[in-house]
């Protein structure tokens, strides 16, 4: 059971969060549902956060790895509110609790980082080199973007396809990234 014991806890994890919410999900509870013992359990993960963080962190990056290019970021935008949507209950389950605060907090580390890798790139791109404090408020204005549409999308209860709302985001940005930078760029040379 040793070598199946931490994909058993996350699957395990996972049917629990479908059926009620985080806060009543216990370390026992875990171990009950898949057959291991807390100490097999204390082996892997720390509490039921740790076990939180693996699990989403984990599957929402092996979403997105691929997609965190200024050309591929609508696939790692598009992956990641498809894995919302095919998780719905138990990312409702999370919202909904009193860890959703942490777990925010997990999205725009997240989306910081992703967006961070799209305006590096957009520089290079351009060749042109963004002050650390202008990259930095560029990356904070569109992770308040993405994270607040991802948000509302998700306390909303997850109801537009998610194709749409990127769609409708498309719309809305296409093309504004290298705007943003070119505009920090031209700005930095006027001050």
């Amino acid at each position: 059971m040793k070598q199946c014991a931490k994909p058993a806890m996350i699957n395990s994890f996972k049917d629990l969060l479908n059926k009620k919410s985080i806060d009543k999900v216990t370390v026992k509870d875990v171990c009950i549902h898949c057959g291991v013992n807390r100490q097999t359990f204390y082996y892997y993960f720390k509490d039921i956060i740790d076990i939180l963080n693996f699990t989403i962190v984990e599957e929402l990056y092996a979403e997105i790895a691929q997609n965190r290019t200024f050309e591929t970021w609508e696939g790692g935008f598009l992956a990641t509110m498809n894995y919302l949507k095919k998780n719905s209950t138990m990312i409702f389950h999370i919202c909904k609790s009193s860890y959703w605060p942490e777990v925010r907090g997990y999205f725009i580390d997240f989306s910081n980082n992703l967006l961070h890798y799209v305006v590096k790139e957009c520089e290079g791109n351009m060749g042109v080199k963004l002050q650390e404090k202008d990259r930095d408020f560029i990356v904070n204005f569109y992770r308040h973007v993405f994270n607040g549409l991802m948000m509302d999308w998700v306390c909303d209860g997850m109801k537009e396809e998610p194709k749409v709302i990127l769609d409708k985001l498309l719309l809305m940005i296409t093309g504004s990234i290298s705007r943003s930078v070119d505009a920090f760029i031209k700005y930095e040379l006027k001050v």
